[in-house]
């Protein structure tokens, strides 16, 4: 297929990669609220002053069942509400590329993001959801909207050692929304992102 033979996207998901590999560590991250077995943290990017998100938590619910909440576009608005819409435009055996908008908010245009995803499994069982922007022709820019970048948007699920029905979850999101939006609701939108982990863990337990 002519998305696998795509050297862009090995390029991007390789970007996502790294840039994983070096966030992965909590060294850098500031813990923002621990309530239970849900961890939120910050973490201002030197470079650019962005803030990024991040979640660790406990779940209780095998891998599969958390994979499948975050594969599924169906599933993905039922316990992500700051997404309005979530496309696929493209699927291959190694990659898929979505297209989302956010749900709409007072005095800030709506974000539109095209997010080229791919899924490493592990042989430990771990699995790795990776995502970074890319440009795509059956996605233009539409001047309704304003195109954000997603630098990093990652999961890391990791399988319990001692109970095949629990597994660990790591969210990332590195987001630069473009345009003009307040300090005070980009922040307000990183700590909603940071409680990602918090929301799938209450999806998956009570579905």
């Amino acid at each position: 297929m002519e998305g696998e033979q795509n050297p862009l996207y090995a390029q991007t998901i390789d970007e996502a990669q790294k840039l994983l590999d070096e966030l992965l560590p909590l060294t850098g991250w500031t813990l923002e609220n621990k309530s239970g077995d849900i961890e939120v943290y910050t973490r201002i990017d030197p470079a650019s002053g962005l803030k990024m998100a991040r979640g660790d938590g406990l779940i209780s619910r095998p891998v599969s069942k958390v994979e499948e909440a975050i594969s599924s576009d169906e599933m993905v608005p039922k316990w992500d509400d700051t997404i309005g819409v979530n496309t696929r435009i493209e699927e291959t055996e190694k990659y898929s590329v979505t297209r989302s908008l956010d749900k709409k908010k007072m005095f800030v245009t709506q974000r539109e993001t095209v997010l080229l995803t791919s899924t490493i499994k592990q042989e430990d069982g771990t699995v790795i959801f990776l995502g970074r922007s890319i440009e795509h022709p059956k996605v233009p820019e539409n001047k309704d909207y304003v195109r954000a970048f997603i630098y990093l948007w990652a999961w890391k699920l990791i399988p319990d050692k001692d109970d095949a029905n629990k597994s660990k979850a790591i969210y990332m999101m590195f987001l630069d929304p473009k345009g003009k939006v307040p300090t005070t609701i980009f922040n307000a939108f990183v700590k909603e992102q940071a409680n990602n982990v918090a929301k799938i863990k209450k999806f998956v337990e009570s579905n």
